[in-house]
């Protein structure tokens, strides 16, 4: 397999607004960046996931539907602008993409949910010099694409306190990768493209439990694990030539990748487990924290492989909550707003050149009631993505998250009707 270093001059383009969910250089790798999946509500609360209630929809833990008393609907959007620095150069983008877009809905017995939301994203415009060569060479690696996850869960109460929820995703997508070879004054150049569709299918299993103290303190407990699963890789390569000016040079060739068996491959998708404790008062304060531990050796795509990547074991923490300080009020509209904060913590996961490319984030926001059980939540994420020592990339981030969560009762209606 070819090394690929990331000592890569960024390309400095005007990429303005642009309607792609990344342009994170560390896309590049793997499946492309894995997005952080939790409603904006979640997310705002440093993607802490163990707080369920009757009117809250929780995207990752389907056990929580035994909890839901309201038909839900709930769509997210996300726009982030990143920094991206390497010891010589600097470059700015802006993204904006939908998060999640889901409808849940309770019965008598159990409640259930279905929806859409993008798992990775692929998006990067790379440049590397060699001076060395003669004539100089230029090597430009631009890709795009990602996954998509197409959900369906259901959660039951088993017992008093207690429930327990199923989950199953189908996955799918493409990913596609160019790499261009430019000599100088030389009209033509070689442009390699790798491209493959994937598509496979996951399940996860969860439990809840909710137990009432003393003054209204209730305790929120959370358990979700997902076991191993792969993605089918349906892959395709081809060599063009190209003019300078990026037009047709005359020849393509595709490559014969049923010779070595890289015409379909699998992708693991690794096991995770995850578990959240938290505390708080019904309709006025929460705190919690939350782990989730994500075993190794998966997202390799074996057609994009390199010696000096690995994916390797790593744990996701969040801690965060909220205060909403009079949920009835009829004299003030700021105490019937809920007041979110919270921090994350991925302590690696992707491993390039021997470093762990660590995330820290700090998230704000705020929910802000429309009609009496809906919610726009508004929030804002700070935060840090690897680092510009040995050669790798850091991307400094500012995520904006809008989510819409309206609740209705259609289905007690529909009974009076």
């Amino acid at each position: 397999m070819k090394k690929i270093s990331l000592l890569f001059t960024i390309v400095l383009i005007q990429m303005g607004f642009a309607q792609k969910s990344s342009y994170s250089p560390y896309s590049y790798f793997g499946v492309g960046e894995t997005n952080f999946s939790a409603t904006a509500e979640n997310r705002m609360m440093g993607g802490n996931t163990s707080y369920f209630d009757s009117v809250s929809v929780n995207l990752n833990v389907a056990a929580s539907l035994s909890k839901l008393r309201f038909v839900n609907y709930s769509v997210g959007l996300n726009m982030k602008t990143n920094r991206y620095t390497t010891q010589a150069n600097n470059a700015k983008t802006t993204t904006a993409s939908l998060n999640y877009l889901a409808v849940s809905i309770p019965t008598k017995r159990f409640g259930f949910n279905f929806g859409l939301k993008p798992n990775t994203s692929v998006g990067y415009l790379l440049e590397s010099v060699d001076e060395t060569t003669d004539p100089v060479s230029t090597n430009n690696y631009d890709g795009d694409g990602g996954i998509n996850t197409a959900f369906v869960g259901i959660g039951f109460e088993l017992f008093k306190n207690f429930g327990l929820g199923i989950s199953s995703s189908y996955s799918f997508g493409n990913l596609n990768h160019y790499h261009s070879k430019i000599l100088t004054d030389v009209e033509l150049f070689t442009r390699v493209s790798s491209e493959s569709s994937l598509s496979g299918i996951s399940y996860n299993f969860s439990a809840v439990f909710q137990q009432k103290f003393r003054n209204n303190i209730q305790i929120y407990s959370s358990y979700v694990f997902q076991p191993e699963s792969n993605l089918t890789s349906k892959n395709s390569q081809a060599i063009a030539t190209l003019k300078s000016d990026g037009s047709f040079g005359g020849d393509t060739e595709n490559i014969d990748l049923s010779s070595t068996g890289m015409d379909e491959t699998k992708i693991i998708i690794p096991s995770f487990s995850s578990f959240g404790l938290g505390f708080g008062q019904d309709k006025k304060w929460f705190v919690g924290l939350n782990l989730k531990s994500v075993n190794g050796n998966g997202y390799r795509n074996e057609l994009m492989a390199l010696d000096n990547v690995n994916f390797n074991k790593h744990n996701i923490y969040s801690i965060g909550g909220f205060y909403l300080p009079k949920f009835d009020s009829f004299t003030s509209f700021f105490d019937r707003v809920t007041y979110r904060a919270g921090i994350k913590y991925i302590d690696g996961g992707l491993e390039v050149n021997q470093q762990d490319i660590k995330d820290f984030g700090i998230n704000f926001g705020l929910g802000i009631p429309v009609g009496r059980i809906s919610k726009a939540n508004l929030g804002v994420e700070f935060g840090q993505r690897g680092t510009d020592d040995f050669g790798l990339i850091k991307e400094n981030y500012l995520n904006f998250m809008i989510g819409v969560s309206l609740n209705d009762l259609w289905f007690i209606k529909s009974m009076y009707n």
